[in-house]
C-alpha cells in the first residue's frame, strides 16, 4: 500500500507526521519553511521524504527535520536538494533519532547544494542520536558551485553559458523529480 503525502505551501509550517502501521510512505515539501516530525512507531515502515528549494532574490528558508525511529525494523531516507541564487538564504538542521527500541532500523538523511552567487547562504547541519546498537544509519551534507569543467565543455557543444548551467542544474534536481514522477506527481 502506498501512502504519499504532498506539502506545497510557501508559509511557516509546524507539522507531525506520526507511522502506526507498516506500508511505505512518501512524504515531499517545495520551498517550505518549518519543523517537520516523522515519528516511525509501528515495524515495517518504509519512510522516504523529499525537499527541493531553489531560492532567488532575498528568499530565506528554514527548515529542520526529525526522524525518530522508535519501533525496530524501520526505514526512513530523507533527500533535500536546492539551488540558491542571488542574496537567498538556506538553514537547515536534521537529525536522525534512534530509539533503543528500535533495533535493526535503517536511517538515511542527505542534503546537497549548488550555490549560484557569491551572497548565498548555505547553513546545514545533519545530526544522529543512536540508543540501539543494532542499526545502519548514515548522514551527510555537501555544498558547491556548478564544476566549471563541466560547464565549459557543454560550451564546447555548442551551448550557451546560461544553457549549460540550466542543463546541470537539471539533471541536479532530476533525482528528486524523477522519484516524484514514480508515483505519478509532476513538481512545477
Amino acid at each position: 500500500m502506498k501512502h504519499v503525502t504532498f506539502l506545497n505551501i510557501n508559509e511557516e509550517k509546524r507539522e507531525k507526521f506520526i507511522f502506526n502501521k507498516s506500508g511505505k510512505y512518501i512524504v515531499f515539501f517545495h520551498n517550505l519553511s518549518g519543523k517537520f516530525f516523522f515519528d516511525l512507531k509501528a515495524k515495517g515502515i518504509d519512510l522516504d521524504i523529499y525537499g527541493l528549494f531553489v531560492g532567488r532574490n532575498k528568499n530565506q528558508f528554514k527548515v529542520e527535520t526529525i526522524q525518530r525511529h522508535i519501533a525496530p525494523e524501520s526505514t526512513s531516507n530523507l533527500l533535500i536538494k536546492g539551488v540558491f541564487y542571488d542574496e537567498s538564504k538556506f538553514i537547515y538542521q536534521g537529525l536522525i533519532r534512534i530509539e533503543k527500541e528500535a533495533q535493526k532500523s535503517h536511517a538515511y538523511q542527505k542534503n546537497q547544494n549548488i550555490i549560484m552567487s557569491d551572497k548565498c547562504f548555505i547553513d546545514s547541519r545533519p545530526f544522529l542520536e543512536i540508543l540501539a546498537n543494532d542499526v545502519f544509519c548514515t548522514h551527510g551534507s555537501t555544498t558547491g558551485k556548478l564544476n566549471q569543467n563541466k560547464i565549459y565543455y557543454l560550451q564546447t557543444r555548442m551551448l550557451d553559458k546560461s544553457a549549460a548551467e540550466k542543463l546541470l542544474i537539471d539533471g541536479f534536481i532530476r533525482e528528486i523529480t524523477a522519484k516524484i514522477g514514480e508515483y505519478g506527481h509532476k513538481i512545477s
